[in-house]
């Protein structure tokens, strides 16, 4: 059977349309999103997002946890909450905190692998 060769591309073609230019919405959430990765890029943050992920735990409970200060957990706390990636419940003089599953998006610890395998690491690898 004879080689197809692949055509060049050419402006205008329905290849373009995936090198068309980011809008102004897909550029704010490509910035919301290395933001996020920034975050989780931190070893600490990701501990927390690790722990949340298995529940909801108060700050003391959070601290103890990952090994940090409350004031030190409290901080890097702030910025996960401002990334919204968790939320915060407030009983009586405690603030209890989960994960936002859905600001994490593709990243998310229920649907990623390398959190799943982190999470899991007895179930088998999917392909």
């Amino acid at each position: 059977m004879p080689r197809r060769s692949i055509p060049p591309h050419t402006p205008g073609s329905d290849h373009s349309r995936a090198a068309s230019p980011l809008g102004a919405n897909d550029r704010a959430e490509v910035e919301r999103l290395s933001r996020t990765f920034r975050a989780l890029g931190d070893p600490t943050r990701s501990r927390m997002v690790l722990a949340l992920s298995r529940g909801e735990l108060c700050v003391t409970a959070l601290a103890d946890c990952i090994g940090l200060s409350l004031s030190a957990t409290s901080h890097q706390l702030r910025i996960l909450r401002n990334l919204d990636l968790v939320r915060v419940r407030r009983d009586g003089k405690h603030q209890f905190y989960v994960l936002n599953e859905g600001a994490f998006g593709f990243c998310s610890p229920r649907s990623c692998h390398a959190w799943r395998s982190v999470l899991h690491p007895e179930e088998p690898a999917r392909s």
